[in-house]
């Protein structure tokens, strides 16, 4: 969706979307390995307000994604809520030295071409951003089990794990013999 500045009326524009699951694949690239479903569309509240020198977006990006977790491989609910306050400025008024030093409050602002607004991309954005770095059902997940595979949160398997599992457990083996 585009939004032209010029039609944004002087007390804002209010946009209420319903995001699918396609929808939201369109901003993923084809052979993504990224496991993630949408339990429920994403809704999405903005209010648009155009100001002298810049547009500013306040709103909230709301669903409830299917993920995996990167340690044990369970798939689990998470709701999503992310806060969205963004300051767009046009390109002209970016800084034109090749390496510039952002000062904190100019961290918030993104550049536009002056005229049109990607709200899409806008909403990608902010919802591929809000994605933790590291996907965890709980903080306290303990993950596979490195021999058998078993989920550990789940059962406690029978794999021996008096042995050592590091590379350099034959440097030590070799370290013993050589001091008996």
């Amino acid at each position: 969706m585009r939004i032209r500045v010029d039609e944004i009326p002087d007390s804002g524009r209010f946009l209420h979307l319903h995001w699918s699951e396609d929808r939201l694949r369109e901003f993923l690239p084809p052979d993504d390995p990224f496991d993630m479903e949408l339990m429920r569309p994403v809704n999405v509240d903005l209010e648009i307000y155009r100001r002298p020198d810049h547009i500013r977006i306040i709103g909230v990006i709301r669903s409830i994604l299917r993920l995996v977790c990167h340690r044990c491989l369970k798939a689990f609910s998470w709701p999503f809520e992310e806060q969205v306050d963004v300051f767009l400025v046009e390109e002209s008024r970016s800084p034109q030295d090749e390496e510039t030093e952002l000062e904190v409050d100019e961290m918030e602002h993104e550049f536009f071409d002056g005229e049109n607004i990607e709200i899409d991309q806008l909403i990608a954005e902010q919802i591929f951003l809000a994605l933790p770095y590291k996907i965890l059902c709980s903080e306290t997940c303990k993950g596979l089990c490195v021999r058998c595979g078993a989920n550990l949160n789940e059962e406690l398997c029978g794999c021996d794990r008096s042995t050592k599992e590091s590379p350099f457990a034959a440097l030590e083996e070799i370290k013993d013999q050589l001091v008996s």
